[in-house]
């Protein structure tokens, strides 16, 4: 019992290691470093002390306004895309109970920017190169895309309810048709913006400012806290599905409806930061070796490695090959894609030794 850290008041407690907690800690400072670390490279070095006094006592001057207007947004950006995507996959394994699970792999983050392309080319105005409605309803569009893939893997997937391995492939099926729309919608879409477009869809923070920021971070916090209240559920829903049933759980609803949670995370990210990949494969794999599998401690390490990951990432996209800018979706590909190939190799593995 001393290993844990207990609160009780009243029909509440609250029940955390210490050691998960220790870790969890230790991350979030990580995650503020990388965040003052970020703030203070570019073009112009910054030391972190400088960025530092920039932000707490108000200096004005150069700096400051390299610091407040440009990169302090593009940071925060980066923070929340990061967090939502972490976060998102983390449930999705929960979900499907398949560590190769993550929302670009099944679909949801293709069809996120097949809705915010539907956005785009609706509401883009091609004489002033702008857009003739407010950018706040792009993650509107970008989660119906995203639900409708939800929808149509589930309903293909089921059978008497549904298996991880029918998700799994089903959801591959689904991006593979998502990125072919994708693809029609910025060859067929306004000439304006086909070279944005086509920047966007690699996953990109270049350009962000505090409109985007406070579009992300509301999206972000109210969909955290609503995971937060599914974390007894998504420790249920990795069970068997028998045990679950046993458990009182409503096992074939509460899986669509975390699908659901999850599709909303990915698309707030989607509609900011376009198709960033493999952040919500890598992310909860890393929490799960730094601590045990309960989603409890896996959750918020979730939202803050992926953050850790997007904008470590987008510091190496504007500083490895400067003066390019390089989409931080490269980055996070490099990173994910060989470590999606380890995890393949290493699941055949378990299946050989299982037979």
């Amino acid at each position: 019992m001393n290993s844990l850290i207990v609160a009780r008041k009243g029909r509440l407690s609250f029940i955390y290691e210490k050691r998960s907690a220790l870790i969890l800690i230790i991350t979030a400072l990580v995650c503020i470093f990388s965040v003052f670390l970020s703030l203070s490279m570019g073009q112009k070095y910054i030391s972190i002390f400088r960025v530092i006094q920039i932000l707490f006592d108000g200096s004005t001057g150069g700096d400051s306004l390299i610091i407040n207007t440009i990169r302090l947004p593009r940071t925060l950006v980066a923070l929340f895309v990061g967090t939502s995507l972490g976060l998102s996959g983390a449930i999705l394994q929960g979900v499907v109970k398949n560590p190769l699970a993550a929302p670009n792999i099944i679909g949801i983050t293709d069809s996120g920017s097949v809705g915010a392309l539907v956005f785009l080319t609706l509401f883009t105005d091609p004489k002033n190169n702008g857009l003739t409605t407010s950018i706040f309803y792009m993650p509107v569009f970008a989660f119906a895309g995203a639900f409708i893939a939800v929808l149509i893997v589930y309903l293909l997937a089921y059978k008497k309810g549904v298996t991880p391995y029918r998700l799994i492939m089903i959801g591959i099926a689904v991006a593979g048709a998502a990125k072919a729309i994708t693809s029609i919608l910025i060859i067929n879409g306004p000439v304006v913006f086909i070279k944005e477009a086509q920047l966007w869809i690699t996953g990109t923070v270049y350009g962000t400012n505090w409109t985007h920021v406070k579009l992300m971070f509301p999206w972000f916090l109210v969909l955290f806290i609503v995971t937060l209240i599914y974390t007894r559920e998504l420790n249920i829903q990795n069970l068997d599905d028998g045990i679950a049933v046993g458990l009182g759980s409503s096992v074939e609803k509460k899986r669509f409806q975390l699908m659901i949670l999850s599709a909303a995370l990915a698309s707030g990210a989607v509609a900011v930061g376009g198709g960033i990949g493999f952040v919500g494969l890598i992310a909860p794999h890393i929490c799960r070796k730094l601590t045990n599998s309960s989603f409890g401690n896996v959750l918020p390490l979730s939202a803050v490695v992926g953050g850790i990951i997007v904008v470590l990432s987008d510091i190496a996209a504007r500083t490895l090959l400067f003066p390019l800018d390089l989409p931080v979706g490269i980055f996070t590909a490099g990173i994910g894609a060989p470590f999606f190939v380890y995890l393949l190799f290493k699941s055949q593995r378990a299946l050989r030794r299982g037979f």
